[in-house]
């Protein structure tokens, strides 16, 4: 089946869970309702006209600075300057976090995208990890980076960052953290360490 195809299938089974598609992007998407992706992930994967047993993987966005439909230029993620120290990420964030997940059917080789936004100050969505046990990991990479929380997950919790961290780096008003407890968390580009370095061995 196309992706349209899957699109009226899926709308016409469950029309308050698909609520558009996205055909004009490099990877068209089928838009839905975050809520709902549980009870939508059971029928993608159980029924045999779709059959769609993998869960390639879950990725996570920031959409603020686009407007409803994803126009606009976004801010980037504060980064450190060139002294080192963080840059001012700007005024606290108002846009929507989103997901998307790809899926693939090794029985009909097919593959879709689902695409959901979430509003920033509810980011939750349904776990998918009893449904593919590789949801699990993506989960928490989601969680750890852009603190999108998933409801009925087995173990959520951080996966690369230690668990007092506070916030979410790939939040686009993230603020850089100048030091984590006693350690100093410079940005300086490796040319100026480099310089330093070379000068305190040369003292």
């Amino acid at each position: 089946m196309t992706s349209v195809e899957i699109y009226e299938h899926l709308r016409e089974r469950m029309p308050d869970a698909v609520v558009g598609y996205e055909a004009n992007s490099a990877q068209p998407a089928i838009l839905i309702d975050a809520e709902e992706v549980f009870e939508l992930a059971l029928l993608l994967r159980d029924s045999e006209k779709l059959s769609f047993d993998r869960l390639l993987v879950i990725s996570g966005v920031d959409w603020e600075g686009y407007d409803e439909k994803g126009k606009g230029k976004h801010r980037k993620i504060a980064q450190y300057g060139e002294d080192g120290k963080p840059n001012d990420p700007g005024p606290e964030g108002t846009g929507d976090l989103g997901l998307y997940w790809y899926l693939h059917s090794m029985k009909y080789r097919h593959s879709i995208a689902l695409k959901a936004r979430i509003a920033r100050d509810k980011a939750s969505a349904p776990s998918l990890a009893t449904i593919w046990p590789t949801a699990a990991w993506a989960e928490r990479e989601i969680f750890d980076f852009y603190g999108i929380e998933f409801s009925g997950h087995p173990d959520l919790r951080r996966m690369f960052l230690p668990e007092d961290w506070e916030g979410y780096p790939l939040r686009k008003d993230y603020p850089m953290p100048a030091r984590y407890h006693d350690v100093p968390l410079e940005g300086l580009p490796l040319a100026v360490r480099e310089n330093q370095q070379s000068q305190e061995e040369g003292a």
